[in-house]
């Protein structure tokens, strides 16, 4: 079902209400609902007259967060599809990405950014586009968004969102009407650019952060940011800032990765009690949020979020009851119901209306969702089914380890043989064998076989941790294979 109105009328609505409220915050510059409907007339009338009609898909090449999100707004507005070819993706990704969508423009503010075959927009400067008093502009229908998935396994799909399944995300987020909300993570990256559009959509400030580096604490106080959404890996870092619990005020938001209960216990205890972690997932938005007072030592991502129809089956397909572990798949409004040009993974994750997202998990009898990891992460040693995640919880709750990776190495004796890679806390100092032996007492036969300590993780540019780069990393013995 279509739903009405779409984020240009949506927008106008608010201007009319509510014109004088804060719709973006920067560390220099305040735009009101009016300003911004402003800006994205501007914008709108410029890229007509560039050529954009409905149906042309647009690159969008910006990391000025403001201009990335008037250009998001105008290309929505113009019917147009659109992608983001991130200025921190090589010159090789984005023009394989243009390719895949059918591109046709690229917008940028640098003719660095250009991608052949297509035609080369140059953005305006901001202060230009800001002074024009746009005339009221109709908008069109039909506006699409391509989505990449963030490819930690070195695969990637897109998926290509209707801008009503957008609006229907959006609903999930309702709470964002009354927030001033934070992300550290760039508009450029997939979850950011949403959220940025879930806040729009509800009416709430978008706060932008300098890149420079500026002082999470001191700039969230400044600016009156009452919702920071972050990684867990920059949650961490806050917990360990002197100012940390300034923030007690303030509602903390992290998810994209496990946050195991250690993690969540200190952030607690340093930063907030306000905190909120989420399961969520490209292809369909937000599923689930473990609210405060919801966290425990299972480390549950909470119930179920607003209209999320969600089941643990079997390997026939079979619902299983509260309590057993299976195989997690869904349904929800706004859901994608297929890859963009990618048939084989679509038929795989997508079967009879349900989005099948590839982890493991359990209900619990009080609705709770338990996420225990990637199902093609599993790890099988002699037939013994192991989970990454119960491997990681177990070598991240020794003091000296602050974020622990587990995977499999093939073996023609066991199958698959665990191992794990681990980074420490700033000045911590540990042997492998002190890792090993804390390990095999609360793992038992579970426990990795070999561990390696590393100065930093690979991650993405999100901050998740890259597993398929650590696999080199290990050269297993004789015995092992």
């Amino acid at each position: 079902m279509q739903l009405s109105p779409g984020f240009f009328e949506r927008l106008s609505q608010h201007a009319d209400r509510r014109p004088q409220h804060a719709a973006v915050v920067t560390a220099s510059v305040t735009l009101t609902y009016g300003d911004l409907l402003r800006r994205v007339q501007a914008g709108l009338e410029y890229f007509r007259r560039q050529g954009i009609v409905p149906g042309t898909v647009v690159g969008l090449t910006l990391d000025d967060e403001v201009d990335h999100l008037v250009a998001t707004l105008s290309l929505m507005a113009a019917g147009a599809g659109q992608i983001t070819l991130a200025t921190h993706d090589t010159p090789m990704l984005r023009a394989r990405l243009a390719q895949r969508v059918h591109l046709s423009h690229v917008v940028a503010a640098s003719d660095a950014f250009r991608v052949a075959g297509t035609a080369f927009i140059q953005l305006p400067r901001q202060e230009v586009a800001s002074s024009t008093l746009a005339a009221e502009v109709p908008a069109e229908p039909g506006s699409t968004l391509f989505l990449k998935t963030s490819g930690t396994t070195g695969d990637m799909n897109i998926v290509a969102f209707r801008e009503e399944q957008i609006a229907a995300q959006s609903h999930r987020h309702d709470d964002y009407a009354g927030e001033r909300l934070l992300r550290l993570a760039s508009i450029e990256h997939n979850n950011s650019k949403r959220h940025r559009l879930y806040c729009v959509w509800a009416g709430g400030t978008n706060v932008f952060r300098p890149r420079e580096a500026t002082d999470i604490v001191d700039f969230s106080l400044r600016h009156a940011v009452s919702c920071l959404d972050i990684s867990r890996m920059h949650a961490s870092d806050l917990a360990a800032s002197h100012n940390a619990r300034e923030l007690a005020g303030v509602k903390l938001r992290t998810g994209g990765s496990e946050v195991p209960f250690d993690v969540r216990r200190c952030i607690q205890d340093q930063v907030t009690q306000n905190l909120y972690v989420r399961y969520a997932a490209t292809e369909c938005g937000g599923i689930a949020m473990a609210r405060p007072g919801e966290h425990d030592a299972e480390a549950t991502v909470g119930r179920l979020l607003d209209e999320v129809e969600l089941q643990i089956v079997d390997a026939d397909d079979k619902t299983l009851p509260p309590g057993s572990v299976g195989e997690i798949r869904l349904r929800a409004p706004g859901m994608a119901t297929e890859y963009f040009d990618s048939p084989d993974e679509s038929a795989r994750r997508f079967r009879h209306n349900w989005f099948y997202p590839g982890d493991v998990g359990y209900l619990r009898a009080d609705g709770q969702l338990v996420v225990q990891g990637r199902k093609d992460d599993m790890i099988i040693l002699n037939g013994l089914n192991i989970c990454p995640a119960e491997i990681e919880r177990v070598l991240e709750s020794h003091p000296a380890v602050s974020v622990a990776a587990a995977l499999s190495l093939p073996s023609r004796i066991h199958g698959q043989i665990p191992v794990a890679a681990v980074e420490l806390h700033p000045n911590a100092v540990v042997t492998v064998s002190e890792l090993q032996q804390h390990a095999r007492q609360h793992l038992a036969l579970r426990s990795p076989r070999r561990i390696i300590i590393m100065a930093r993780l690979p991650r993405n540019s999100q901050g998740k941790i890259m597993r398929r780069e650590l696999r080199p990393c290990f050269q297993p013995s004789k015995s092992e294979t």
